[in-house]
């Protein structure tokens, strides 16, 4: 008997991702991708009529961020299981995208046979993280968290990606087009940031931000 093909979405805003992703798990006769969306909004819709086994996920879309969007697949269609696929760092990201509903993360810098494990490994019914970041959501889900595990652990997922972004190097204005928030709304987002990690200036922000974000250096956990 042949085994069951499963049905794989991806989302990304980037052509050459999809291109890449089918490319590689061409050769894999028990994956069929044959679903994909540039954004979030087309995604939802995309969903709505159709069912995926597991959907491919970048957390940068240009019309949301992509915690949200995997919170809403979550809550909007729970059969879909989620892989998260970003350049991101996992250490930053990796539990809060466990607790909106991804079961797996793996950086687009990885190699090949660690996307497709990861692939495997979600459609078993596991999760894929690493072991100290599975550690923890194993935690999470036993009540057995033991708080905050750096500074950054206090952010709110949007304060955490205003953070992610002002590392980038985008600005106030940028930011806010990118979230389609408001200049104001981002700049009190940016306020709680700074009492929250216990900053001096928007310039601490700013320096801290580029060191997590483009450095991968991590703040110390607060007392």
């Amino acid at each position: 008997m042949a085994s069951p093909t499963h049905s794989i979405m991806i989302i990304d805003d980037h052509p050459i991702i999809h291109d890449g992703l089918k490319t590689l798990l061409a050769s894999e006769e028990a994956l069929s991708i044959d679903i994909a969306a540039s954004s979030a909004a087309e995604a939802l819709a995309i969903l709505a009529t159709i069912t995926p086994d597991l959907a491919i996920i970048d957390l940068s879309m240009d019309d949301s961020d992509g915690t949200y969007l995997i919170q809403k697949i979550h809550h909007q269609f729970p059969k879909v299981h989620m892989l998260v696929y970003t350049m991101s760092e996992e250490k930053l990201f990796g539990e809060r995208v466990a607790s909106a509903g991804a079961r797996g993360y793996v950086m687009k810098t990885s190699r090949a046979s660690m996307v497709k494990e990861a692939i495997y490994t979600i459609l078993a019914g596991d999760i894929y993280f690493s072991p100290k970041i599975k550690k923890r959501v194993l935690k999470q889900k036993i009540g057995r968290g033991r708080g905050p595990n750096s500074a950054l652990d206090t952010l709110s997922n949007r304060e955490m990606d205003i953070f992610n972004l002002v590392g980038q190097g985008l600005d106030t204005v940028n930011i806010g087009g990118k979230l389609n928030i408001s200049r104001n709304t981002v700049d009190t987002h940016r306020i709680n940031i700074k009492k929250k990690l216990e900053l001096s200036s928007g310039k601490a922000l700013d320096r801290l931000a580029y060191e997590v974000i483009m450095q991968g250096k991590m703040p110390k956990k607060k007392a």
